[in-house]
């Protein structure tokens, strides 16, 4: 499922050594544990004319909690930005983002800076060049 949400449950059945009601009660289980978050199609950006991918650090004034719920709030919203996470070192955050230009980010940026202000700074990284992209979680 990881690899092709496509697959049918005969195909899944065949791959796992499972009938195709076990492969799908198994699945249903995933599911219904919360294992198997979503089903999604992965685009190519480039297509829809988003070209730029950016790696933003997010370093806050405050680490308090109120403060954080905002920003997190803004994070969930904003479609350009892809993947976020909390992390530790330098900054606080960082951020995956989206554009079709870097004027595109460049008002993106100042609406984050504007719309929170507890950000102290941000430190941005174009990508030049994506060597690999995946959403499917080692198994063993």
């Amino acid at each position: 499922m990881q690899e092709d949400a496509r697959a049918t449950i005969e195909d899944i059945a065949a791959k796992t050594g499972l009938s195709a009601s076990s492969a799908q009660r198994r699945l249903q289980r995933l599911r219904e544990e919360k294992v198997i978050l979503g089903e999604v199609s992965i685009i190519d950006p480039k297509k829809l004319g988003l070209g730029v991918t950016l790696l933003v650090e997010l370093e806050l004034e405050r680490d308090r909690p109120e403060l954080m719920v905002k920003l997190h709030h803004w994070i969930a919203r904003t479609p350009e930005v892809q993947e976020a996470w909390c992390i530790t070192g330098r900054g606080d955050y960082t951020l995956v983002v989206v554009c079709g230009s870097i004027e595109e980010f460049d008002l993106l940026a100042e609406r984050l800076m504007n719309e929170n202000p507890n950000i102290r700074k941000f430190t941005t990284h174009v990508v030049l060049k994506t060597l690999k992209r995946g959403l499917a979680l080692p198994l063993k």
